[in-house]
C-alpha cells in the first residue's frame, strides 16, 4: 500500500514538473512572438571614431541613408519584417562605412553602429570628378554638404570608376604614400600634393618653399620619405628654405640636391 502511495506521489511530482516546463516553454514561445512582432520605432545611427579622425558621415544624412534603403517608411515594419539580412548588406556597400552592425533593441529602435573610413587624401584627375581615397585606396565620393581640406594627388591618376587592376593598385599605392606620410609629424604637415606622373613617378610639392621634390619610383619609398624628412630637418634648417630648385631621391639612400642658380648681369 505504501508503494502504491509513493508511486503516485511520485506520478503527481512529475505531471506538476512537466506541467511547469510547459508553461516555461509557453512563455518563451509568447515573448519570441512578441519580440518578433515589436514595432520599429525608430533609428539611431552611432559613429565609433575613438581617435576623432577625419571621415565623412554625417549622421543627419546617413540616417536618411538607411531609411531610403528600405522600400517602405520604417514605421511600418515589426522586426520579423524587417529586412535585416539586405540592409546589412547595404550599409556595408556603403562607400564611407568600413564596418556596419545593425539590430534592433528592447525599444523597437534599429540601431546601426558604423565605423567609418578615413579619408587620406583627395585625388584630382584629368578628367572626371575628383575623390577621396583612404588608407587603403578604396574610392570615396565628395560629400555635398562637408569637404574636409587634406593633401592633393594630381597627375596621371585614375578616374574614380575605374575598374582596371594597374589603377586599383595606383589607387592602393596613393593610400599607403599618405599612411606613411601621416607617421611623421613634420612631413604631414609639410606634404601638400603629390603628382603622379606618366612613368608611374612621385613629386611632391611642398607646403612651404620652392623646391621640387623628386621620389621616382615606388620602390623603397618609406627610406624615401625618410631621408626627405632628415634632409628637411638636417640641412633645410641650416640652409633655410627656398635655396634648392630639386631635392632628389630617386636612388636608395641618395639625396641630391640642387641649388638655385643665380642670373649673371
Amino acid at each position: 500500500m505504501k508503494s502504491l502511495d509513493f508511486n503516485i506521489g511520485a506520478w503527481i511530482g512529475t505531471l506538476l514538473q512537466l506541467i511547469a516546463w510547459v508553461g516555461i516553454v509557453w512563455v518563451l514561445v509568447v515573448a519570441f512572438q512578441y519580440k518578433k512582432d515589436v514595432a520599429i520605432e525608430g533609428v539611431e545611427v552611432i559613429i565609433h571614431n575613438p581617435e576623432n579622425m577625419i571621415h565623412l558621415i554625417e549622421v543627419g544624412n546617413f540616417t536618411e541613408f538607411v531609411k531610403n534603403s528600405l522600400e517602405d517608411s520604417i514605421h511600418t515594419y515589426t522586426l520579423s519584417e524587417l529586412p535585416l539580412k539586405e540592409l546589412y548588406k547595404s550599409l556595408n556597400a556603403h562607400p564611407y562605412v568600413k564596418t556596419a552592425k545593425v539590430f534592433v533593441n528592447s525599444n523597437g529602435i534599429l540601431k546601426v553602429e558604423c565605423e567609418p573610413r578615413y579619408p587620406v587624401s583627395r585625388v584630382v584627375p584629368a578628367r572626371g570628378e575628383s575623390y577621396y581615397v583612404d588608407r587603403y585606396g578604396k574610392v570615396m565620393p565628395l560629400p555635398m554638404e562637408y569637404r574636409p581640406k587634406l593633401p592633393v594627388v594630381r597627375g596621371r591618376v585614375p578616374q574614380a570608376n575605374t575598374t582596371e587592376e594597374a589603377d586599383i593598385k595606383d589607387l592602393a599605392r596613393i593610400g599607403e604614400f599618405f599612411t606613411l606620410v601621416g607617421k611623421s609629424a613634420f612631413l604631414e604637415v609639410l606634404v601638400d600634393q603629390l603628382v603622379v606622373t606618366a612613368l608611374k613617378e612621385y613629386k611632391v610639392i611642398p607646403v612651404m618653399g620652392t623646391e621640387k621634390v623628386e621620389l621616382g619610383e615606388w620602390e623603397s619609398m618609406q627610406e624615401k620619405l625618410w631621408d626627405l624628412e632628415d634632409f628637411y630637418t638636417e640641412v633645410i634648417a641650416q640652409v633655410g628654405w627656398g635655396k634648392y630648385e630639386t631635392i632628389s631621391l630617386k636612388y636608395e639612400g641618395q639625396v641630391v640636391a640642387t641649388r638655385k642658380t643665380t642670373a649673371t648681369p
